[in-house]
């Protein structure tokens, strides 16, 4: 699994570990079932001290992305895709609530932000739903 790191950012190491293996699995780089390297290797690759590597191990593993078989090793878990899928849609709508929110406050209407919408959707090459 390669993961990129930006050591200018502000957003913490471990939370950028996290960001990338999601984004693998969002790809499908990285599926249900694939063994992940060890907190050792992981750290040597990124050069990146152990306990940060573990930590943002420690909170895939909470999350379901990740699961630990004593002996055997971590694993990517068999309904990741349906657990990533469905938490960054999560994050997504609680985005658009305070997108909303802020262009309301900012006095742009409805018909406003749907052609903004509309037009970024064109960019990224998605279709609309209307």
């Amino acid at each position: 699994m390669h993961i990129i790191l930006n050591p200018t950012s502000s957003q913490p190491i471990y939370e950028q570990i996290i960001y990338e293996v999601k984004r693998r699995i969002l790809q499908g780089v990285v599926v249900a079932g694939d063994k992940v390297p060890s907190v050792r290797e992981m750290s040597a690759q990124l050069m990146v001290n152990p306990n940060t590597v573990s930590k943002a191990y420690k909170e895939l593993e909470r999350d379901g992305v990740f699961i630990t078989y004593r002996g055997k090793g971590t694993f990517i878990s068999d309904d990741v895709l349906e657990l990533v899928t469905e938490r960054e849609v999560d994050h997504l709508k609680q985005q658009a609530e305070e997108l909303v929110q802020k262009a309301v406050q900012a006095g742009l209407t409805k018909e406003e932000m749907k052609q903004w919408i509309e037009e970024f959707f064109k960019e990224e090459g998605g279709e609309s739903h209307d």
